[in-house]
């Protein structure tokens, strides 16, 4: 959904009318640009222009949401709504922003009348999903988007984004199911292999998920994620030379990876390559963040249990 609608109307456009329209369309430049205070600058102008523009309040109510003005963004919105309550599309923009504040009821409620409006519209179904997935609402959020993939049971998209809430609701099983319809329908789905290894990982299942590790990279070489991940499984399969080497492959890409520094280091210790351990383990410290003291703290260990050995 694009960041500004435009509405045709029939009849003559008043001056004003084409005042606010000309500044509203040079907003939608400046957004294009990223210029977003410009683009506030201009909507100001819309409003002063024709305050009854609802398109004006709606379109400022999202860039104000996007600025995190909670308190402003929400005021527009609900000018936008009172000039034109029979738009769907604003109630589940309103929603939407509410669930970003962490605001669920109040989101609930528009996207309840978003539904109301239109009932089978699957982006107000997955919003309203994700809302509720994100309250911990896991049931209901499934129960949405069950509905969602029986609309349109060959959208990739759907079963994926299931899946995701799926896993978040402690689900694993089944949202390996849904990972597995999704690149059924879209065979070139990095993401849903690379999520799908993951879950398998989570369950020890560690050989499989290797498998599906290797299809992400397939479609996607440059997914350093999948090499790492690809990494721990191979670790915990004793596969410490070729754990290695998924570690070297990422370090290409991100030189300054401390996780990946460290992971590294352990395998190398496995290898009984301790002095070189130790390299790997002082450059993860080099580049630790400051703040992590668990992160810190285990690659001292290590450092210095390869020490000693």
């Amino acid at each position: 959904m694009g960041l500004f609608h435009t509405f045709k109307k029939k009849g003559d456009v008043s001056p004003s009318g084409a005042d606010s329209a000309m500044w509203l369309s040079q907003a939608e430049s400046y957004v294009h640009l990223y210029r977003y205070t410009d683009a506030l600058h201009c909507l100001d102008k819309a409003i002063l222009a024709d305050p009854k523009n609802p398109v004006a309040w709606h379109e400022k109510g999202r860039l104000l949401a996007m600025a995190k003005e909670e308190k402003a963004s929400i005021s527009c919105y609900d000018k936008a709504i009172e000039l034109r309550p029979g738009s769907a599309v604003y109630y589940h923009n309103k929603g939407d922003t509410l669930a970003s504040f962490g605001r669920y009821e109040e989101a609930d409620t528009c996207f309840l009348k978003a539904l109301s409006l239109s009932p089978d519209d699957v982006v107000f179904l997955t919003s309203h999903a994700w809302m509720l997935s994100r309250a911990k609402k896991y049931k209901e959020a499934d129960e949405i988007m069950i509905k969602v993939c029986d609309l349109e049971p060959r959208g990739p998209e759907h079963w994926f984004n299931r899946g995701l809430m799926l896993f978040d609701g402690g689900k694993v099983e089944d949202a390996i199911s849904c990972y597995k319809a999704t690149f059924e329908i879209a065979p070139g789905h990095a993401a849903s292999y690379f999520n799908c290894a993951n879950a398998l990982s989570l369950l020890g299942k560690y050989e499989e998920a290797v498998f599906y590790y290797d299809k992400a990279l397939k479609f996607e070489r440059a997914m350093t994620g999948a090499m790492n991940n690809k990494g721990l499984a191979l670790s915990n399969l004793g596969k410490h030379a070729e754990a290695f080497d998924c570690f070297r492959r990422v370090l290409i890409a991100l030189p300054k990876d401390a996780n990946a520094w460290y992971n590294k280091g352990y395998e190398q210790m496995y290898l009984g390559k301790y002095s070189e351990a130790v390299s790997s383990f002082d450059n993860a410290l080099s580049f630790a963040d400051g703040n992590d003291r668990v992160f810190i703290d285990k690659c001292r260990e290590a450092k210095e249990k390869a020490t000693r050995s």
